[in-house]
């Protein structure tokens, strides 16, 4: 929890983005919802924070101000935090953790401090696989807790959230259709195609929309490995097809880059489930709350 409002949190991200719509979607939320955000953020200060043009936002003056007031306020934020709770830690923690390989990078470093901030010493038996393999581990009882995509629902485990996400066009900087938000099928049909294979369960809903815009793609390469897929994308050898989730750490590192579709029929669901007879006990809340803060900080 922090002691500063998500109105100044998300002046903050639109500051550093130069754009409300690409502002709206790290933070998963409409832009016209962000940009009522804002406009409560300038009537409370008072002052015209955000001078809005055809390519995007520049900062006022004042907005300057309060941007680079604001980045030193949530640091210290951050930093009297850790230093609050490093007094009231008070056990070791061993998380038995099922995710799969393209969400490794995105979510779990982030994860890791912030239980780090709660335990003493934090334990990490991580096990990496489809959704399929972390069923199979859930169900004999080697996990404490599952966060994958299209997770069924199954008696060894309780889903504690979930949430929607819609695929994007990927691609590597300068490849790949032009311009900014959203962008059709059509578009994205143009370039050769990096696509998953019937083994993940994205693919015969993608497969379906594709075909029924282009009867003949140019499939330059399709995988059961999400990572595979991105290797391909992150040397410019097509376009493809995923979540936020599973791109956010190489767009934030500047390797690809991710447009949303304008089809929103293509969602993926990430849940995070409690297994039953998981070892946690008291740690569970804290735990389960590490976790969906950090997933929620991923934005869409």
């Amino acid at each position: 929890m922090s002691a500063f409002s998500k109105e100044l949190k998300s002046f903050v991200v639109v500051a550093h983005s130069g754009s409300i719509r690409a502002a709206a979607e790290k933070l998963n939320i409409s832009a016209p919802a962000l940009s009522r955000q804002i406009k409560m953020l300038e009537e409370s200060y008072g002052k015209k924070l955000l001078i809005r043009s055809s390519e995007g936002v520049v900062l006022s003056a004042e907005g300057a101000e309060l941007r680079a007031a604001a980045t030193e306020w949530l640091a210290a934020d951050v930093t009297l935090s850790k230093h609050f709770h490093r007094d009231q830690k008070k056990a070791d923690l061993r998380l038995r953790l099922g995710t799969m390989a393209s969400l490794v990078d995105t979510w779990i470093p982030s994860v890791i401090e912030r239980l780090e901030e709660s335990f003493n010493n934090v334990e990490l038996d991580l096990v990496i696989g489809s959704t399929a393999e972390i069923i199979s581990r859930a169900e004999a009882h080697e996990l404490d807790v599952v966060v994958a995509f299209n997770l069924p629902k199954l008696t060894s485990m309780v889903v504690a959230d979930t949430k929607e996400y819609h695929l994007g066009v990927v691609s590597a900087p300068g490849y790949g259709p032009s311009g900014e938000g959203p962008i059709s099928l059509k578009e994205a049909l143009d370039f050769p195609l990096c696509l998953p294979s019937s083994a993940l369960s994205m693919h015969t809903r993608l497969i379906g929309e594709i075909l029924s815009v282009r009867v003949s793609p140019d499939v330059h390469v399709t995988s059961n490995s999400v990572p595979a897929i991105l290797h391909f994308l992150r040397r410019g050898r097509g376009v493809g097809f995923l979540t936020w989730p599973d791109v956010a750490h190489d767009v934030d590192a500047g390797r690809l880059t991710f447009r949303p579709l304008a089809v929103r029929r293509l969602t993926e669901t990430l849940s995070t489930a409690i297994c039953r007879g998981n070892d946690l006990a008291a740690a569970t809340p804290v735990v389960m709350r590490a976790i969906q803060t950090t997933l929620t900080d991923l934005g869409e």
